[in-house]
């Protein structure tokens, strides 16, 4: 007898992660919602990650795993994941986190009393070795059900782990781009925002575990996506002036982080155009005088 596709498909890419694999999917497989089937696509490891995978889907069939021809890194093995679904709706979780039993049901209810809504955001606690915190923060979004896409141009109010979506969606949008080095997510979000209104579950039903990287390569890294970000999406920060300057003057000022001067005062200046600021303004003072009455003109 052929089994009916279930109604949430959940994507887990892992990729070394053997110590924390097991309570991720723990999570998964006591969630409330049972029709879900859990596609955990192995993207390369090097340590047990596999055979613990195996190990779980040998007792769970709801579970099965895959294979990466390569690691592809996160956007790539999610989309991998996304290709193997065949529920109505999909998830997706990361490695080392954690969702409360009760995360799909109030989502899955949340899309039922919002028809105009195709996708579902919650909320979630970030845990470092430094703090803990609330997302979305506190302003990032002025109305949180319906239409975000505006609020999203400002900042990224989802992660991964939070969305729940129709995965025909995905299908008009594509997926994750797999050029991106991060942030991959909030590209997904930008597109998905022009397609459908969101509904939003305020509680936090996810527990993201972050483990402190490379501040440089980060620093660097999501400094070029907001470049990228902002001449992708050009046309949209054309009309809101100030989540461009946002933008603008976040990227300049990882810019300065980093010494490269040239870069930052481009971005801060254009940011002060958008919409003048003081933190703008004492950010662009902050670029030594030497350098200033040195440089030649770009």
């Amino acid at each position: 007898m052929t089994r009916q596709p279930p109604e949430v498909s959940i994507v887990l890419p892992v990729y070394n992660r053997e110590s924390t694999l097991g309570r991720a999917l723990d999570s998964l497989t006591a969630q409330h919602a049972h029709d879900i089937e859990i596609i955990v696509v192995d993207d390369g490891s090097s340590d047990g990650s596999r055979p613990l995978a195996e190990a779980c889907a040998a007792r769970d069939p709801r579970i099965t795993v895959r294979q990466t021809p390569r690691n592809l890194g996160a956007a790539g093995a999610r989309n991998v994941g996304i290709d193997a679904a065949s529920g109505r709706y999909i998830a997706f979780q990361d490695s080392d986190d954690r969702w409360f039993p009760e995360k799909l049901t109030r989502q899955l209810k949340a899309l039922r009393e919002n028809p105009a809504a195709r996708a579902c955001y919650c909320g979630a606690v970030y845990f470092s070795t430094a703090q803990s915190y609330y997302i979305p923060r506190h302003g990032t979004i002025r109305r949180p059900n319906g239409q975000i896409f505006e609020d999203l141009l400002v900042s990224n109010a989802t992660t991964p782990q939070t969305l729940l979506l129709e995965r025909a969606l995905l299908s008009e949008c594509g997926g994750f781009d797999e050029n991106l080095r991060i942030n991959e997510d909030w590209d997904l979000a930008l597109r998905i925002a022009k397609h459908t209104a969101f509904a939003f579950v305020p509680e936090p039903l996810v527990m993201i575990y972050r483990t402190p990287g490379s501040v440089s390569s980060d620093l660097s890294a999501d400094a070029l996506f907001r470049e990228w970000l902002l001449e992708t999406y050009a046309s949209d920060y054309a009309r809101h002036h100030r989540a461009r300057a946002r933008q603008r003057y976040i990227a300049g000022a990882q810019h300065l982080a980093l010494g490269d001067y040239r870069r930052a005062l481009r971005l801060l200046v254009q940011s002060m155009r958008d919409a003048p600021s003081p933190r703008c303004a004492a950010q662009i003072a902050r670029i030594p005088i030497s350098w200033l009455s040195g440089r030649r003109p770009a």
